[in-house]
């Protein structure tokens, strides 16, 4: 055997994991060779490709689903709801390290979500398939790290976000590789050349030598070759996959989708209050009520400027709070096109808060029983008689307090101009 086949050899074995033998120069690549059935592959793998098989199962199927369930829920791509990717977007802004770079993305929202939801399509798809799988893992990475410092970023302790623990486990799968575990051969295959070991010396010979009945001819490993075709393989798989979900989408009926958490009891649609926000790695949040009912759908409103009035004192009084939309084309400091909400505290006095919770952004509710404000996926509590201060719960941030004016004589109550 030449140096040169030895070199060949090792790097076959590298891309495989051991998994299948490397053809030998005078092997005729016509010659069927076997794929090894999953009992096969695992008794051959490696301790590392076995042990990391988990989670590599565990984040594509993730990934995948988080990419589909963006490309399926309506209140992601609808603007006017907080539960959107402009009002993520809004909400980033304000507390995260990257606010400059969530700025400048800020007027390409739904374009970008889109290509978010179909990075995590492609990612899963890399992860489960072996298609540019290092590449996969490195984009797993790096989007949960971005993940981390936007949506995960006011999380307090930083080990009750998920999305740090996700970036850490894609870079251990990048570095690992998938050493052959579970990948097609066609896939493995995917970029090598046909290498004609003539007399004359090696030189590549076009793809449809294989089916020639002539000796010498071998597969070479090619990175970067491999790299490049797998990755638009990838690309294109992504984009194919993602295309699925418009019949889905289309076809659902209008009434179902994004059920969130009111500020009471009982769920409703994005159209009848503030809903809640997915979080980062595209799941929604998890559902669940606040104890007590209150609220009031929003409306469209004038500006700020002119004293907007958002709620009366009898909504209010009737359960002791009521949500409200803060207008979008509010000034700042207002949030605008966040909910909001007003409580009643028991000295008679009303106060009003930014309604999304400075955990992972979903919308507070009103917890009668306790009178506390209260958030129903991580149940983090504020306190409305002390500037919404933080009770308990994944965050020690408190509420954005809004400044109101309570009008007894007309019985409404607006934000101050």
């Amino acid at each position: 055997m030449t140096r040169r086949d030895r070199e060949v050899q090792r790097a076959r074995t590298r891309q495989t994991g051991n998994v299948e033998p490397a053809l030998w120069p005078g092997t005729r690549p016509s010659e069927p060779v076997p794929e090894p059935g999953i009992r096969e592959q695992l008794e051959r793998a490696s301790v590392p490709a076995r042990a990391l098989l988990p989670l590599r199962l565990f984040f594509g199927v993730t990934f995948l689903y988080a990419g589909f369930d963006k490309l399926l829920d309506p209140a992601f791509f609808d603007a006017s709801g907080p539960a959107s990717i402009v009002g993520q977007l809004a909400a980033f802004a304000r507390v995260s390290p990257l606010a400059p770079l969530v700025h400048l993305i800020q007027p390409f929202a739904i374009p970008m979500g889109l290509l978010i939801a179909i990075a995590e399509i492609a990612i899963g798809l890399g992860a489960l398939t072996g298609l540019a799988y290092r590449l996969a893992a490195a984009g797993g990475a790096v989007l949960s790290l971005v993940f981390w410092l936007t949506a995960s970023w006011t999380t307090h302790p930083y080990y009750y976000g998920a999305d740090l623990p996700y970036a850490f486990g894609w870079v251990t799968l990048a570095l690992a590789g998938h050493a052959g575990l579970l990948v097609p051969t066609a896939i493995r295959d995917l970029g090598n050349r046909v290498v004609d070991q003539g007399p004359w010396g090696p030189r590549g010979v076009p793809s449809s030598a294989r089916l020639r009945d002539r000796p010498g001819l071998v597969e070479e490993p090619s990175a970067s070759r491999r790299f490049v075709l797998q990755a638009a393989v990838l690309g294109a798989a992504a984009l194919a996959v993602a295309s699925l979900a418009a019949p889905v989408r289309f076809l659902r009926p209008s009434g179902t989708g994004n059920r969130t958490a009111s500020a009471g009891g009982g769920t409703v649609t994005p159209t009848d209050s503030p809903a809640g926000t997915p979080s980062a790695s595209g799941t929604p949040q998890p559902g669940g009520t606040a104890p007590a009912t209150a609220g009031t759908g929003p409306a469209a409103t004038p500006s700020v400027a002119q004293g907007v009035t958002v709620s009366t004192i009898a909504n209010v009084d009737k359960q002791g709070a009521a949500l409200i939309r803060i207008p979008a084309d509010a000034p700042s400091p207002y949030p605008a096109g966040d909910p909001g909400i007003i409580v009643k505290l028991p000295d008679g006095t009303y106060v009003a808060y930014d309604a999304t919770c400075t955990h992972r952004g979903c919308t507070v509710g009103w917890d009668a029983q306790d009178s506390v404000i209260l958030c129903p996926c991580h149940g983090a509590a504020f306190d409305p008689a002390n500037h919404a201060a933080v009770l308990g719960g994944p965050t020690n941030t408190p509420l954005l307090e809004l400044p109101i004016v309570v009008d007894h004589q007309a019985g409404t109550i607006s934000l101050r101009a």
